[in-house]
C-alpha cells in the first residue's frame, strides 16, 4: 500500500473514532461498545488500524514501546546506526538506504537524520516509502534541527499533519 493509502486509511480510522466519541458525548451509552463492529464493517485491516494507533499516540506525545531512545547529542561523525526493531517494522528499505545516502553525502548532519528517523517512525505509516522519507528528511534540512517541528499546523492537503 502507498504513503497516500496508508494516511487515508488513518484518516478513516480518525473519522470513525471522532464519530463515535461524538455520538457517546452526545447520550448514545453504546457508541463506544458499537465501534468494534464498525471496525469490523469499515475494511480496514489490522496492520491500517495499528498504524492509526501508532499515530494516535505520537500526537499524545506518547510512545508505543516500552522505551524511547532520544538524542541529547549528536552520533560522533564515523557512528554507524542501527535502526530500532520500531524503524526496522516501519522504513521500507529503499527509504532506509535514500535516508542512509543523505547522510553519507552530508545532506543531513547526524542530529538532522535522527529527527527524520523519529518523524518518520512516529507518522504511523506503514511502510515509509521513499517519496514520504525525502518529504520529511527535506523539511528537516531546510528548517535546521531544533528550530521546531516539521509537522505544523498549517501542513498542505494529502501531508501527514501531526
Amino acid at each position: 500500500m502507498s504513503d497516500q493509502g496508508r494516511s487515508d486509511a488513518i484518516q478513516r480510522l480518525f473519522d470513525l473514532l471522532a464519530d463515535h466519541l461524538e455520538a457517546w458525548l452526545e447520550g448514545d451509552d453504546l457508541a463506544i461498545e458499537s465501534l468494534d463492529q464498525t471496525l469490523q464493517e469499515s475494511g480496514m485491516s489490522g496492520e491500517e488500524i495499528e498504524a492509526g494507533v501508532l499515530a494516535l499516540r505520537s500526537i499524545a506525545g506518547r510512545p508505543s514501546g516500552a522505551a524511547v531512545a532520544t538524542v541529547d547529542e549528536a552520533p560522533g561523525l564515523r557512528a554507524q546506526r542501527v535502526l530500532s526493531a520500531e524503524e526496522r517494522e516501519s522504513l521500507s528499505p529503499e527509504a532506509w538506504g535514500f535516508l542512509l545516502a543523505l547522510r553519507q553525502r552530508g545532506s543531513l548532519d547526524p542530529l538532522q537524520f535522527e529527527h527524520v528517523l523519529d518523524r518518520l517512525t512516529a507518522s504511523g505509516v506503514r511502510p515509509i516509502g521513499i517519496e514520504l522519507a525525502r518529504e520529511v528528511a527535506v523539511r528537516v534540512a531546510l528548517r535546521g534541527a531544533g528550530r521546531g517541528d516539521v509537522f505544523e499546523e498549517g501542513a498542505g492537503d494529502g501531508e501527514l499533519a501531526h
